[in-house]
C-alpha cells in the first residue's frame, strides 16, 4: 500500500465511506472496525438476517445468509488486497483498518449458522 499525503480530498473520504467514525477518536483498531461494521447498513442487514436464520430455522434462509456472509468476506478481502485510492486514503485518515477481526467474525457467524442448521437436519427435526 503506497503512502499518500493527507489532503482535503482524502479527508472527505472517511465522511462518505465511514460516516459513523469520528476523527477525534483517532485511527480505528480491529474492535472498533468490527463495531463500526455492525452499525453500518450492510452490517445491520447481515446481523438481522443471521438472527432471523437462527430463530426461524429455515434452511433456505440459512443458505441465503451464509451466501451473503461469504460474499461480504470476499468483498472485505478483495477491497483490502486490491486497495484503490479511496481505500488507501481512508486507511491514511484512520477510518478503516485491515478487516481481519471483522472477516474472522463473519466466517464464525456463517460457520455457526451452518452447523446449527446441519445439526437440526441431521437429527431429523422437520422445519417448523
Amino acid at each position: 500500500m503506497g503512502v499518500m499525503a493527507s489532503t482535503p480530498v482524502a479527508a472527505e473520504v472517511c465522511d462518505k465511506i465511514r460516516p459513523a467514525w469520528n476523527p477525534k477518536n483517532g485511527p480505528v483498531n480491529q474492535i472498533e472496525d468490527l463495531a463500526l461494521y455492525f452499525v453500518e447498513p450492510l452490517g445491520l442487514i447481515v446481523l438481522a438476517l443471521s438472527i432471523a436464520a437462527v430463530l426461524l430455522r429455515k434452511t433456505w434462509l440459512t443458505a441465503l445468509v451464509v451466501f451473503l456472509l461469504v460474499a461480504t468476506v470476499a468483498l472485505n478481502i478483495s477491497t483490502w488486497r486490491e486497495a484503490d485510492n479511496v481505500t488507501t486514503s481512508a486507511f491514511i485518515e484512520g477510518c478503516i483498518t485491515a478487516p481481519v477481526l471483522t472477516t474472522v467474525i463473519l466466517i464464525a457467524i456463517a460457520t455457526i449458522i451452518s452447523v446449527i442448521t446441519w445439526h437440526r437436519l441431521r437429527i431429523g427435526r422437520p422445519e417448523p
